[in-house]
């Protein structure tokens, strides 16, 4: 399953560096690989993000937007 980060951070207008800030993480490079899915991201750098754009962790890393995609139809 995927992640919106991306979505988020350009609606948002901010760069991987400043969102490798505010998840804590000590470059923006570590953000651009949790970004696009080479890194996990933890439980604490989610509530961080989610926190930071005022919506939920579900919102960003469960949205029906990506879980409808990894859902098999009922056969």
């Amino acid at each position: 399953m995927g992640n919106r980060l991306q979505e988020f951070r350009v609606a948002h207008k901010e760069t991987q560096q400043q969102m490798a800030e505010v998840m804590g993480l000590k470059t923006a490079s570590v953000y651009c690989k949790k970004e696009l899915g080479y890194i996990p991201v933890s439980l604490e750098e989610a509530h961080a993000a989610a926190t930071h754009w005022g919506t939920t962790i579900e919102e960003i890393f469960f949205s029906k937007k990506n879980s409808s995609q990894e859902v098999a139809p009922a056969t």
